[in-house]
C-alpha cells in the first residue's frame, strides 16, 4: 500500500490500528477473537477491514491505484505461492487448472476457506477439473471472452467484506481472486478481471435476513 499511495508505512499502520481499535467492539460481539494475533480467524478479519478502510481513505476516488494495489497483492500471494506448487507451469487455459487447485488448497490449508468449488455447482459438465475444456483454449487463441466461477465456501474475510457492503462500498478484503488472476496474467499473459458476490442458499421469507456463507468469483478472461 505505501508503494502505490507513497505514504510512509508506519503511518499505515497507524490508520489501521486505529480502526481496528474503534471498530473492535462491533466485530467483537458477533465473532470473538482468542488473542490480537493475525492467526486468529476473527483478529484477521478486523484486520483485513481495517486495511482495506485505510486503504479507501488513501485512495478515495483513485480507482485505477485501487486496482493497482489489488493487483500488486495477487503478485505477491502468488509468487510466494507458486515457490512451493508442484504443478507445471501452464502454456494454456486448461493447464492452468491445476495451478489454480493448487492455489486453492493452500488457502484452505492455512485455514483462509473451509471449501471451495471450481464452476456452476449446477452445470454437472463444466465444473471440478472440467472447468476449462479445449474449446476453450481455442476460443482464447480466437479473441473471445471465456467466462467462469469459483465459489469459497465461508472465507476468512467474509464478515469484513459484507460490513463494508453494507456501508456502500464495493472495495473488499479479497485474497483469493487476485491471487489466481494473478497467476493467470502471469503464466498465460491473460487480461482477467473479475466481480465478487456472496450467495446465501437458504431462502429466508424477509429479504433483510441475509445470512451469505458463499464468495463467488466471476472471472472474464480473455486474450491481451
Amino acid at each position: 500500500l505505501s508503494k502505490v499511495t507513497s505514504v510512509p508505512v508506519n503511518d499505515i499502520a497507524e490508520m489501521v490500528k486505529d480502526f481496528r481499535a474503534k471498530f473492535s467492539k462491533s466485530f467483537g460481539t458477533r465473532a470473538k477473537w482468542q488473542q490480537e494475533l493475525i492467526v486468529d480467524e476473527y483478529y484477521f478479519d478486523l484486520t483485513c477491514y481495517s486495511l482495506y478502510r485505510t486503504a479507501a481513505v488513501l485512495m478515495p476516488t483513485d480507482y485505477k491505484r485501487r486496482s493497482e494495489w489489488v493487483e500488486l497483492l495477487g503478485e505477491e500471494i502468488y509468487k510466494s505461492i507458486a515457490t512451493r506448487t508442484t504443478a507445471k507451469k501452464p502454456s494454456k487455459l486448461t493447464e492452468s487448472i491445476p495451478v489454480m487447485v493448487q492455489i486453492l488448497e493452500s488457502f484452505q490449508s492455512n485455514n483462509f476457506v473451509s471449501s471451495y468449488r471450481l464452476g456452476d455447482k449446477n452445470d454437472d459438465f463444466r465444473s471440478g477439473l472440467n472447468i476449462f475444456d479445449s474449446y476453450d483454449d481455442e476460443d482464447i487463441e480466437a479473441g473471445l471472452t471465456i467466462n467462469c466461477l469459483i465459489s469459497l465456501i465461508r472465507p476468512a474475510t467474509l464478515t469484513s467484506s459484507l460490513q463494508i457492503v453494507g456501508e456502500g462500498s464495493r472495495f473488499l478484503p479479497e485474497f483469493v481472486g487476485t491471487t489466481i488472476a494473478a497467476m493467470m496474467r502471469k503464466e498465460l499473459g491473460l487480461q482477467v478481471e473479475y466481480e465478487t458476490y456472496f450467495v446465501d442458499e437458504e431462502y429466508r421469507p424477509n429479504p433483510k435476513d441475509f445470512f451469505p456463507a458463499e464468495e463467488l468469483l466471476q472471472y472474464s478472461i480473455k486474450k491481451k
